[in-house]
């Protein structure tokens, strides 16, 4: 008999990064890192999830932004307290920043996917591990922040097909279903189905969603052009119409 490897453990991973990091001063940028590590554990705590921000596995800076892994039977808890948690803190650290002038302001997209992880006390590596990080980059969750208020709206998050799938559709979690939507991505060697969810819509993302309404739009059908050739003298009222409901009596047309 050969042997085979173990097929390593399933973990959950979360990963955050900060929307145009580096369009910021390098103070402003020394702000925003300073502020990612604490701004999570606080929406953590808050979330009745501090163990699980204490207990992180893997957990790694990024530079303008954080990645770590938890054990899978959070995950409900998670999706279900922790992305609003984190809306919530984002919203009130914008309003106290110090004396460095409105520019800096720190907004985030969340990643989170589940998977077999291998961490071998250095860096977590793996497919779910670079998975999560490609959701972040697809055009659709970047979109989700750019269309809506930035004084209003910080996180915008996707969730992978497989939490959707696990912890969703099972309902061991539930998000509300208006603040829920499915976009097909493709980034880099990734091509699969996000959930996308805003905890706080503002802006555009109020008036046309998160992208299914102009699809919707520009993919409904047409009315068919009516063309008619009247040959002839006219001696009387000619009327074109493509659609008639009710009823059409000469004597009121004028």
């Amino acid at each position: 008999m050969t042997d085979v490897d173990e097929l390593p453990p399933y973990r959950a991973v979360l990963v955050v990064d900060t929307k145009e990091f580096g369009a910021h001063s390098d103070r402003g940028q020394t702000v925003l890192a300073d502020a990612i590590p604490d701004v999570l554990a606080l929406a953590f705590e808050r979330a009745g999830l501090g163990h699980v921000w204490r207990e992180a596995l893997f957990p790694h800076n990024t530079g303008d932004g954080f990645g770590l892994g938890f054990a899978t039977n959070h995950l409900p808890a998670v999706v279900m307290r922790f992305f609003d948690s984190l809306q919530e803190v984002l919203a009130e650290r914008d309003t106290r920043w110090p004396a460095i002038g409105r520019r800096v302001r720190l907004r985030m997209r969340a990643g989170l996917h589940v998977g077999p992880v291998q961490d071998p006390g250095q860096a977590a590596v793996g497919s779910a591990v670079i998975t999560t990080h490609r959701l972040l980059d697809a055009p659709e969750v970047r979109e989700l922040l750019e269309r809506s208020d930035p004084a209003r709206t910080f996180l915008a998050v996707a969730l992978s097909q497989r939490i959707f799938e696990d912890v969703l559709r099972t309902e061991y979690a539930r998000l509300p279903p208006s603040l829920l939507v499915a976009r097909q991505v493709e980034v880099k060697e990734y091509s699969g189905t996000v959930h996308l969810y805003v905890p706080r819509p503002s802006g555009d993302l109020l008036t046309h969603g998160f992208g299914a309404a102009q699809e919707a739009t520009a993919d409904s059908p047409r009315p068919a052009a009516t063309t008619n050739v009247i040959t002839g003298g006219a001696f009387d009222t000619a009327i074109q119409i493509g659609h008639l409901h009710g009823d059409l009596r000469r004597d009121t047309i004028r």
